[in-house]
């Protein structure tokens, strides 16, 4: 994935300035995205969703709660290792 570079991004003061190499959250929200989407498409295959419009309801259902949690989970990662002080000269995003 080539749209997925990370980023260097400045250190609060109080971790000497230090640059962490960090994915940006416009990218935690593509990945939730391109998750969600395929969940849609999955969800909607597996219960024939074509063949009933509960089903298909539901398949857009799934398809908001997977971009939800991707998103925020890769979010919260990456909340988590921009706050990071444990390893100064770390040159890597999280899910490397």
């Amino acid at each position: 994935m080539s749209g997925m570079a990370p980023t260097n991004t400045p250190k609060k003061k109080s971790t000497g300035g230090k640059p962490t190499s960090t994915v940006s959250y416009k990218d935690a929200i593509k990945v939730g995205a391109v998750c969600g989407i395929v969940t849609l498409v999955l969800a909607i295959i597996v219960t024939r969703a074509w063949q009933d419009g509960r089903a298909f309801g539901y398949a857009f259902i799934y398809a908001g709660a997977a971009f939800v949690l991707v998103s925020g989970f890769t979010s919260y990662l990456n909340w988590v290792m921009r706050k990071d002080t444990q390893n100064q000269n770390q040159s890597y995003p999280v899910m490397r």
